[in-house]
């Protein structure tokens, strides 16, 4: 298939301009990015730990939702057609997804035990590992502590300071996130 004139023009004018708004940005902007990103992942895959984990308990089970309840709307898609994938795809699929999964619990594992030593670990636990069991209409929900409610439970206890705010709280749960997403991203964190 021929390319015509307009269009090669317009790919180099494209690519010239995306050059031109990647140098208007700075080494050390992208860097900030960067870091900043790897910090608020590491909040969201702390928030879901639990979750994720508790996901790849069974693996048995976590292969077996491949076979049950199969959407007859999953396709893949290729150059000019359109295939429903079969069943030893399906699974190698679910499988592929597991390990991930697994590896992915046994890093952030692996992270939470490089900082659990580490003064204001009791606040990572408390803010993203644990919940607070509420009930309101006979249905009980899990909600997450707040800054505040760890300051006053923390209080007086474990070497906190009698007068722990907020404020301090929210720096211990910053600098331990901040270490944590050097153990999971490496250099990108820094």
């Amino acid at each position: 298939m021929a390319v015509s004139k307009e269009i090669k023009e317009t790919i180099a004018v494209t690519i010239d301009e995306v050059f031109r708004k990647m140098n208007t940005i700075s080494w050390l902007e992208r860097q900030k990015a960067m870091k900043d990103e790897a910090f608020k992942n590491t909040e969201k895959i702390l928030y879901c730990f639990n979750i994720l984990k508790e996901h790849v308990a069974d693996e048995e089970e976590y292969l077996k939702t491949a076979a049950r309840g199969r959407s007859a709307s999953v396709v893949r898609y290729s150059k000019n057609r359109v295939e429903k994938p079969d069943e030893d795809q399906l699974l190698e699929d679910r499988l592929a997804s597991y390990r991930r999964s697994k590896n992915d619990v046994e890093r952030i594992e692996k992270a939470l035990k490089k900082i659990e030593g580490k003064k204001g670990f009791e606040v990572i636990r408390m803010r993203y590992l644990q919940r607070r069991k509420k009930t309101e209409d006979g249905r009980e929900t899990e909600e997450v502590y707040t800054f505040e409610e760890i300051a006053s439970a923390l209080a007086g206890q474990q070497g906190y300071n009698e007068n722990l705010n907020e404020k301090t709280v929210r720096g211990y749960k910053n600098a331990l996130v901040r270490d944590m997403a050097i153990f999971l991203f490496g250099s990108d964190a820094v």
